[in-house]
């Protein structure tokens, strides 16, 4: 049986939220390489910083994909 509309809708936009936050993950990890390339300590921290914040959103949007996928399904 398949999902109700609402459900895939949710599910799909719970996908694109996923794969938002994982391009802003890959780009908080390029951050914090080029940050460890200037030798500067405030703007390593500060990339280190929103790459702790990337890391949450991601595993925050993975946690919502993960939960839609294992719903029961309405008969």
């Amino acid at each position: 049986m398949s999902m109700p509309y609402q459900a895939t809708q949710t599910y799909q936009q719970a996908i694109a939220a996923r794969d938002v936050a994982a391009g802003a993950l890959y780009r908080a990890e390029l951050a914090v390489h080029d940050a460890h390339q200037t030798h500067v300590d405030e703007w390593i921290r500060a990339a280190h910083d929103r790459l702790h914040i990337a890391v949450v959103r991601y595993e925050d949007a993975a946690a919502v994909v993960s939960a839609l996928q294992h719903q029961p399904r309405a008969a």
